[in-house]
């Protein structure tokens, strides 16, 4: 976890938003597949492939709630400000999109779910929605989601390349 978090604040202000998401996520991927694979590499006895999957799956499991903490607390309490700045980024967008009567009556013409909204209305249902996806709430539950499913796919995979490892011949 501390390699995460070294890296995610030594690259702050260094990568653009999306970029540090990508970073952050592939840095949170390599960790969770070390720590199920040396969880399950150790588990000696007995070999069996459940024993093994679920010796790498309790500590993976682990990791994903540190991971989807983690992942709030950088968004939401060290880089609040720059979260904030893209969240009014969104908003900004979505007022400058919604503002044009001509251009919003050619956006109902192509989308049928905006054929019933008038422009107040969508603009407001717009930024509800993208206020909903900045709740810090929604973060750590969509990350642990995330997380809980990688650890489990993650935990499958190990427990048989370690399983395939043990049975190699030396």
């Amino acid at each position: 976890m501390s390699i995460w978090w070294a890296a995610r604040l030594g690259s702050a202000g260094l990568l653009s938003f999306e970029a540090g998401i990508t970073l952050g996520v592939m840095l949170h991927f390599a960790l969770v597949i070390s720590v199920s694979f040396i969880a399950v590499y150790q588990h000696i006895e007995p070999p069996h492939f459940i024993d093994r999957f679920k010796s790498g799956l309790r500590p993976a499991i682990l990791y994903a709630v540190l991971a989807s903490g983690s992942i709030v607390a950088y968004h939401h309490v060290v880089m609040a400000n720059a979260t904030h700045l893209r969240q009014l980024e969104f908003e900004r967008f979505i007022e400058a999109s919604l503002s044009d009567e001509e251009a919003y009556a050619k956006l109902q013409a192509e989308d049928a779910r905006l054929a019933t909204l008038d422009r107040e209305a969508a603009k407001e249902q717009a930024l509800d929605s993208m206020r909903f996806q900045f709740d810090p709430l929604w973060h750590f539950t969509a990350a642990l989601l995330m997380w809980i499913a990688v650890a489990l796919m993650t935990s499958l995979f190990t427990s048989g390349l370690a399983q395939w490892l043990r049975a190699w011949p030396s």
